[in-house]
């Protein structure tokens, strides 16, 4: 029978479970079918599971294709694609950088074409900077009650609060910088962050319809004390497509940085970074039983420059049979 070699990578993260688990698939043969895809994501039932394949446009490196456990493909910038690259890296399948230094690739992910820089410490950790498209703010969630209703909470407890009490901002909207859309939900504290039950997934699947998303979920955030000084959120990331609540959510984590920006700037405006913009960090997977840390940094003067930095570490390796073609979904 014919294999393929796979890995497991966690995300956003340097210790062995903590991160968000990807599968990450070497297709660069370009071998497989969709079908076939599909179906070993299936297999692996991870949020995402990443085939490495050979680039259909000449500007970039590597083309990634990504797919949820129900065989939808996604295309966001986010763990899907930044495990991938932190792989290729390790494995050679790319030339790493020189420690202290750094090498601009550009992936593939459907039809758009995105810098990916790649860098290594002196300690031999590769780190992983990817540049998200323009941030678009697309259809705002008009029913709040309803979207609490789904997500087990009040309606007044949407809305992101300054530190004095002030209500920042007070609406879900999706927002996106890259192909994948997701709602974006600011709640009051962690205390309601850590209410929000995703346990009706047929429920929050209705609300998702009304703002016209697309491969998308809801996402929920608060602002959190920060340990560091560098303005820090906590999330959950929830998908009727995976069927289970995501760790780490690196195409949701850089919309919510140009939200917040754009709308309630004051919670990261007194960071001082001089030309090179300021950072936030977001904190997912806690309820899960993992500590995602997702760094972002928003351009000072042009709100339309995010970059989403992570690494990741290996986590296991091994082949996997490819299914027959006469297989059906």
């Amino acid at each position: 029978m014919a294999t393929l070699p796979y890995n497991i990578i966690d995300v956003f993260s340097s210790t062995a479970y903590k991160g968000n688990p990807l599968a990450v698939v070497n297709n660069t043969s370009d071998t497989l079918t969709k079908p076939q895809m599909q179906l070993i994501a299936r297999q692996f039932n991870l949020s995402e599971t990443t085939f490495i394949c050979p680039p259909t446009n000449p500007d970039a490196d590597l083309r990634l294709r990504s797919f949820l456990p129900n065989g939808e493909e996604v295309f966001g910038a986010g763990h899907n694609s930044l495990g991938a690259w932190w792989w290729a890296i390790y494995s050679g399948t790319c030339d790493a950088p020189l420690d202290h230094t750094a090498r601009t690739y550009h992936q593939q992910l459907g039809e758009a074409i995105l810098p990916v820089e790649v860098s290594r410490s002196s300690a031999g950790e590769i780190n992983i900077s990817m540049r998200h498209g323009e941030p678009q703010f697309l259809n705002i969630h008009t029913d709040k009650a309803s979207l609490a209703d789904a997500l087990g909470i009040e309606d007044t407890d949407i809305g992101l609060e300054s530190p004095s009490g002030t209500t920042l901002l007070e609406e879900a909207q999706v927002v996106t910088t890259s192909p994948a859309r997701h709602l974006l939900i600011p709640l009051r504290n962690k205390e309601v962050l850590d209410r929000v039950t995703f346990a009706n997934k047929e429920r929050i699947a209705e609300e998702l319809p009304s703002t016209d998303s697309h491969n998308s979920g809801v996402y929920v955030f608060t602002a959190v004390e920060s340990k560091n000084g560098i303005p820090t959120f906590e999330a959950r990331f929830f998908s009727p497509g995976m069927g289970m609540e995501d760790p780490a959510t690196g195409s949701a984590a850089g919309p919510l940085a140009a939200f917040v920006w754009e709308n309630a700037s004051e919670l990261v405006s007194a960071q001082e970074e001089g030309s090179g913009g300021v950072g936030i960090e977001v904190v997912q997977g806690l309820k899960t039983g993992r500590e995602c840390l997702m760094k972002v940094r928003i351009g000072r003067r042009v709100v339309g420059s995010i970059e989403l930095s992570g690494t990741g570490v290996l986590v296991a390796d091994g082949n996997i049979v490819v299914p027959s073609s006469d297989i059906v979904l």
